[in-house]
């Protein structure tokens, strides 16, 4: 997955490893980070890695070890840099050049099984909103 966040992590590459429980507020359910000892926590594992950054944002690399609902949005919240246009985890709808048109994450690459053996694996450029807001940011 590739993201843009309004600012770099730090450090620039690391695994997060922070449980997660499902939270419900009326019909709306998101993710929390709990102690791992908590009622319900569930083991939940992200890597990220900066690819760049500037004065404006950074865009990140990240990868999910375990599969968890909102998994990588939560766990960038967790260390303080939410995905830009990510209202339910804290990220911002505008930048320093203007409005997020959209959560600013894209599914660049996934590889699954294949049901006849080996492994398929489909890669997609991201659209160009993504694009453009990257661009835009010096990224």
């Amino acid at each position: 997955y590739l993201a843009l966040l309004s600012a770099a992590p730090e450090p620039a590459s690391a695994t997060i490893d922070a449980p997660l429980r499902r939270e419900e507020i009326g019909r709306e359910s998101y993710m929390r980070v709990v102690a791992f000892d908590a009622p319900g926590a569930q083991g939940s594992q992200s890597k990220y890695r900066t690819l760049a950054s500037g004065q404006e944002g950074a865009v990140v690399e990240l990868e999910p070890l375990t599969g968890r609902m909102h998994q990588l949005r939560v766990h960038m919240a967790h260390i303080g840099r939410p995905l830009i246009g990510d209202v339910r985890y804290g990220g911002a709808l505008t930048t320093a050049v203007g409005p997020a048109p959209r959560l600013m994450l894209h599914a660049a690459r996934l590889s699954f099984p294949h049901p006849e053996g080996g492994t398929t694996t489909v890669e997609a450029p991201p659209p160009e909103d993504f694009a453009k807001l990257r661009t835009a940011l010096g990224l």
